[in-house]
């Protein structure tokens, strides 16, 4: 009696997986967007003298009306509201991105290159250059001397993991095309010299 054989899944059998993937993404990355804008929308320093006198009438008929609470009933409040409006967006982009890291784990399915090193493999942050990540090159080198030791280093700003990257070819040329490059630079000295 023969085996039966196993069937092969079909070609496009994991799509809903990969467009589960990507809405988490864009998802996680629109979250943390939001998250951003809001807290430099209410860092501002910029005064308008009708808000502030608007502000101050609000904040002194609320104290009229909340005379009879006790002070520190008013400063949970305000604290819990204060918090819970900002951390929020940035724990859900987290837990989004926890997410789709998890769906990649379990269903066996690659995410792209681009994909991992858009967010901290510690911490699940998105990495934006310059607000949320800093970029540098670094060469260890004595003196930089050596131009394939430049490694691409990104550090998390909210949990410090540093990633590196090489920043060298990916394959060294074959000794036979490094011959030719080396004898076409000796003729071009040579006829530049003459």
């Amino acid at each position: 009696m023969a085996k039966a054989r196993v069937q092969k899944e079909a070609k496009n059998a994991k799509s809903h997986l990969k467009s589960r993937m990507d809405y988490l993404q864009q998802a996680a990355i629109y979250l943390q967007d939001a998250h951003l804008q809001g807290r430099t929308s209410t860092g501002t320093n910029t005064i308008n003298p009708r808000t502030t006198i608007t502000k101050l009438e609000n904040s002194e008929n609320q104290k009229i009306s909340n005379a009879s609470l006790s002070k520190d009933m008013d400063m949970d409040q305000a604290a819990t509201s204060q918090s819970t409006t900002m951390k929020p967006l940035t724990n859900l982009s987290r837990v989004y991105t926890s997410q789709m890291r998890g769906v990649s784990l379990k269903t066996q399915t690659r995410l792209s290159v681009p994909v991992k090193r858009s967010f901290c493999k510690r911490c699940d942050t998105s990495l934006v250059p310059g607000v949320s990540s800093t970029q540098e090159i670094r060469n260890e080198s004595r003196g930089r001397k050596k131009p394939w030791a430049d490694v691409l280093v990104i550090r998390c700003l909210v949990c410090g993991t540093e990633k590196r990257f090489p920043q060298t070819e990916r394959r060294s040329k074959k000794l036979s095309e490094r011959r030719k490059e080396l004898k076409e630079q000796e003729n071009q000295d040579q006829t530049g010299t003459s």
